[in-house]
């Protein structure tokens, strides 16, 4: 099935997308310029800087996934849980888990085509950045949103604090531009370690977003 997707330049097929649709330079501006929660935050807060932090949280052998755990939505957007959850509420009674069966595989499937062209094994199960992830949102909620979490564990108490500390130092507000760079240099961090072999923009249309 083609699924025409269009962006600044060219067209790409989401269904198909191959190496050059997955470039560091589309990944990263898409990101940046992607607002967490909705956009609901009081200044925009950007799913780039929210990979950064969960990076930041994960022990090091997942950190070179977790720059890319949310690559995927820079293809079909931030779903976020409330938004699934009435969508779920419309699917048949005879399968009603069956959108979130069908988000789920969506995203495992352009995860699998990011894993591969840059060369990193996709690490989106591993508890650890599941939990990485869920303290990242914890600690979001509560500093953008004025949301207190819930009590939580001795060692998760002490990563939240670590999350508190560090989102206080990631770019935020509308300096997208600002966010985009973090996280490229995050992934050139990797590359240069040999950890990922991103793929990079070889003309224009490589550069340019899908909107």
């Amino acid at each position: 099935m083609n699924i025409p997707f269009w962006t600044a330049g060219r067209t790409i097929d989401l269904a198909a997308l191959g190496r050059q649709d997955v470039t560091v330079e589309i990944i990263g501006e898409t990101l940046a310029k992607l607002n967490r929660f909705g956009g609901r935050t009081p200044e925009p807060w950007s799913v780039a800087a929210h990979s950064v932090l969960v990076e930041h949280l994960c022990p090091p052998d997942l950190r070179p996934w977790a720059v890319l755990d949310d690559g995927h939505e820079a293809f079909i957007g931030d779903m976020i849980t409330p938004a699934g959850d009435l969508l779920s509420q419309y699917a048949p009674a005879s399968s009603p888990d069956a959108v979130g069966r069908a988000i789920t595989s969506a995203k495992g499937a352009i995860d699998r085509v990011i894993g591969s062209a840059w060369g990193v094994a996709v690490r989106s199960m591993s508890e650890q950045l599941r939990r990485a992830d869920n303290i990242a949102v914890i600690a979001e909620a509560w500093m953008f949103l004025g949301i207190r979490p819930e009590p939580l564990n001795h060692a998760e108490t002490d990563l939240l604090d670590s999350a508190m500390t560090i989102l206080r130092d990631l770019p935020r507000g509308g300096d997208w531009r600002a966010a985009r760079d973090l996280w490229i240099s995050r992934v050139d961090f990797y590359a240069k370690l040999g950890r990922l072999s991103p793929p990079r923009a070889t003309d224009p249309s490589g550069m340019v977003l899908a909107g």
